[in-house]
């Protein structure tokens, strides 16, 4: 199935991408065993909620669980032992927009390689993203966590990839509840959802205990889905967040602080996908993806597809620069008003795009330690896991990176991966290597 993308006047691309290999799609790489206990020892934990730094410490895990943190920890013969000396760990990375049937289930493992242990499917088929998140939670993957909404709920031709067609309020209703039944674990709605059938959606999500997350709809102010009671916001709105309350560019804080404040007050979550937007000029006109060479044929394809249905004009592209430059100022503006962010990639290169998003955080303003929350504890906080996921706390679910290098000093040290621990499973530095290295090939044309 091929992307289908709409001019950009209405912008609504995002999200959208084409269809991909099953879920029974083989890994390049078997996955590594299972160690009964892992101990990093004479290490660094980076404390992800203060910046505060804890060294020469052994972190113990047993299964899936830290079971011991301290300098005197004692280790179980033949637990796996890892040097942490001179390194620094962290947890496990969140890339909360992704779409697993575009970017392939055959790169599941590049996630995991690039540090990410878990992420938020934004839109897929039931029958391709629930099948894959039961393999991955039986062990028989390496792969990320997936939460998923499975396909996103809007008026669109049948022919448009990962949706099923809501016209009305009736529509919309059976959808959420079969949705339910199906144990989706978000709703999600985009641009062309109807506005009797969101605010359907609004209302039914509350009757069945499913959050509602996705675009604003076209025909939906920012202010009505923020009380209707939308979790998140994906892509600042295609930047309706910031133009809404500024007239027009350069945004103007002052004029967006009533709106801002709501955000802020009502605890909706922003998805900016910086990376994904700044790209847009560039690979919209003809420039290839970055890190395309661990791209799979289906991202490859997508990327193409997209590129051509879409035939950007030039007016089109300067909207891009000119929103992508005034955005990162408004965000900036809103984290300092206490709007929640979480890092996404959306259909670009897994893993190695988390990266690139995590350097734009800064680059919009934020400090190296709140573009890592953005990954690590602000999804733990959106999903309701605080007590489980997004530090390093004994008690807590063993996913965690080991970096080579401080990333609260410089945020590009989160590419510098020595090992990862996901849930519990010890990656290794020859493992990553071989995953990443199976899923490099030569470029082919653009």
């Amino acid at each position: 199935m091929r992307a289908r993308i709409l001019p950009v006047v209405v912008l609504l691309f995002a999200g959208v991408t084409a269809s991909s290999s099953g879920p029974a799609a083989a890994q390049r790489t078997a996955p590594p065993s299972a160690e009964e206990s892992v101990a990093i020892t004479n290490v660094t934990i980076v404390d992800v909620v203060t910046g505060a730094r804890q060294s020469g410490v052994t972190v113990l895990t047993r299964r899936r669980d830290i079971v011991g943190i301290g300098r005197d920890v004692p280790v179980p013969p033949g637990a796996a032992r890892v040097d942490g000396t001179g390194r620094f760990l962290m947890p496990g990375l969140w890339d909360m927009h992704s779409h697993h049937q575009g970017t392939g289930a055959e790169s599941v493992d590049l996630f995991v390689a690039n540090g990410v242990i878990g992420t938020r499917d934004m839109g897929a088929d039931v029958d391709f993203i629930l099948p894959l998140k039961d393999r991955i939670n039986r062990g028989e993957l390496l792969a990320p966590e997936i939460v998923a909404t499975g396909p996103i709920l809007d008026d669109r031709p049948s022919h448009w990839p990962f949706r099923r067609r809501v016209r009305n309020a009736q529509e919309a209703r059976d959808a959420v509840r079969d949705l339910k039944t199906r144990n989706v674990d978000f709703i999600k709605v985009h641009d062309g959802t109807p506005r009797e059938a969101f605010f359907a959606i609004a209302d039914e999500v509350k009757q069945v205990g499913l959050p509602l997350v996705g675009h604003v709809p076209n025909t939906v102010k920012i202010e009505e889905a923020v009380d209707a009671g939308m979790k998140s916001i994906e892509h600042l709105a295609n930047y309706r967040v910031l133009n809404q309350c500024s007239a027009s560019p350069p945004h103007q804080q002052i004029s967006c602080d009533e709106l801002f404040g709501r955000l802020a007050s009502k605890g909706v979550w922003q998805t900016p996908t910086i990376t994904f937007f700044q790209l847009i000029p560039d690979m919209f006109s003809g420039r290839p993806l970055p890190h395309a060479e661990y791209a799979s044929d289906a991202l490859l394809e997508m990327t193409r597809e997209n590129v051509k249905e879409s035939n950007l004009s030039d007016q089109a592209l300067a909207f891009f620069r000119t929103n992508n430059r005034t955005s990162l100022p408004a965000i900036r503006d809103l984290v300092s008003r206490g709007v929640g962010f979480l890092a996404a990639c959306d259909g670009l290169v897994p893993g190695f795009c988390l990266h690139d998003e995590l350097e734009w955080m800064t680059k919009a303003g934020l400090s190296p330690l709140q573009a890592i929350q953005t990954a690590t504890l602000n999804p733990a906080r959106f999903l309701g896991r605080e007590s489980t996921q997004g530090t390093v706390d004994v008690g807590k679910r063993a996913d965690l990176v080991l970096l080579d290098a401080d990333p609260l000093t410089d945020i590009r040290n989160t590419r510098r991966i020595a090992a990862v621990i996901v849930r519990g499973r010890l990656v290794s530095k020859p493992d990553i290597d071989r995953i990443i290295a199976a899923h490099r090939r030569a470029l082919p044309d653009q």
